[in-house]
């Protein structure tokens, strides 16, 4: 291509982009953005399917924390940021244990085309702050890989995030009211981080609301939640009890900025409660938490879990096995005064092919009245 070429080019690339809205992902950069109304007509790439899980443990690749569908911000409001958090199967892991994660990001400006978010623009990044100079709409992406330099592309795995919209808006809108739910409404208190982790999500009302939603707690001895992205860890010490998740959505008008607040609940415990019963009746110890896929693995022969006692005073070694059940509770025999302070607990063994976990809850205790 000759000079002249080259120049008559780069002056329509300058004027086709001064012409359209213009979307910034920090520093000033600019990519083109579709006019609001837009409609996406192709995607990239599937996105993965939500996680498999039991107890919180993965049993499959995905996001534990996806992109919101959509973000609504005002133009020239810079506090925006689309938070992400994939993870791989206990499984995967088992299997990779060198493998890390690397992160690509995609947009589409039109709906229809997509690119790859150079990593100068913060398209490497897990988390990509969002700014806008125009009014109009962009498309996102993310495709987090797994893979280490010793194997380099040959076994690399993707897990590809749902898309997310964001729409620059010249006006705030803010919200009238925030509903909060979490993953799951129970964690465990045990040093594990496949069990004692959840996230927290934040509704708006009305649903295009520019502003900014932060994250807190009132009982930050039993959970830590982290402010920007809603991940709730459960402090393992062992501690047991219910704790607030709060959302305090603020709006992105400089001055009357409007305040609202939703809040949900969360448990932390061991895995299993402590049970009463009366001489001559029995008491039912249950499992605590996520087990929606539990019969699931039951029909595969992949999990089992196994029951135990032991007399208060005893140590552990001095457990004795009950057996094993094709549900998530134990039913004890008719019990007497000399029951009284026995201690239960779970071991929930997960199998698939030559790989094998165990989780191993609290003790929890019968009280014989």
């Amino acid at each position: 291509m000759n000079r002249g070429k080259a120049a008559k080019l780069g002056l329509v690339t300058l004027f086709s982009t001064l012409a359209l809205g213009t979307f910034v992902v920090q520093n000033n950069i600019e990519v083109n953005a579709a006019p609001l109304g837009t409609e996406l007509q192709y995607y990239l790439n599937d996105p993965t399917p939500a996680p498999s899980k039991f107890l919180n443990i993965w049993n499959s690749n995905g996001y534990d924390l996806q992109p919101d569908p959509v973000y609504n911000i005002q133009v020239n409001d810079a506090t925006k940021t689309i938070y992400t958090d994939a993870a791989r199967s206990v499984w995967s892991v088992i299997g990779g244990v060198f493998d890390a994660p690397h992160y690509r990001w995609y947009k589409s400006d039109d709906g229809k085309t997509w690119t790859e978010v150079p990593e100068w623009q913060n398209g490497h990044r897990k988390n990509m702050p969002i700014n806008a100079t125009e009014e109009g709409t962009t498309w996102y992406q993310l495709d987090t890989q797994y893979w280490n330099y010793l194997t380099g592309w040959l076994t690399k795995t993707h897990i590809y995030s749902n898309v997310t919209q964001v729409n620059a808006l010249t006006e705030s809108i803010d919200a009238d009211s925030v509903n909060v739910s979490t993953d799951s409404d129970y964690i465990y208190n045990i040093s594990d981080e496949l069990m004692n982790v959840t996230y927290a999500h934040a509704t708006v009302n009305p649903t295009n609301a520019t502003g900014t939603i932060k994250w807190s707690t009132d009982n930050p001895d039993l959970i830590t939640i982290d402010k920007n992205t809603g991940k709730i860890t459960a402090n393992s010490k062992g501690s047991v009890g219910k704790a607030s998740v709060i959302a305090t959505y603020t709006g992105s008008t400089e001055s009357n900025v409007k305040t609202v607040v939703g809040r949900s609940q969360v448990t932390v415990g061991g895995g299993l409660n402590n049970q009463t019963a009366k001489v001559g009746g029995t008491a039912t110890f249950k499992l605590q938490g996520n087990t929606d896929d539990f019969y699931g693995y039951w029909d595969d022969n992949n999990i089992s879990v196994e029951w135990y006692s032991k007399q208060a005073t005893q140590k552990d070694s001095k457990e004795k096995l009950l057996g094993s059940t094709t549900n998530l509770y134990y039913t004890t025999n008719p019990v007497s005064k000399e029951n009284d302070a026995d201690q239960y607990r779970a071991k929930i063994i997960m199998r698939k092919g030559t790989k094998k976990t165990t989780l191993t809850t609290n003790w929890a205790t019968l009280s014989v009245k």
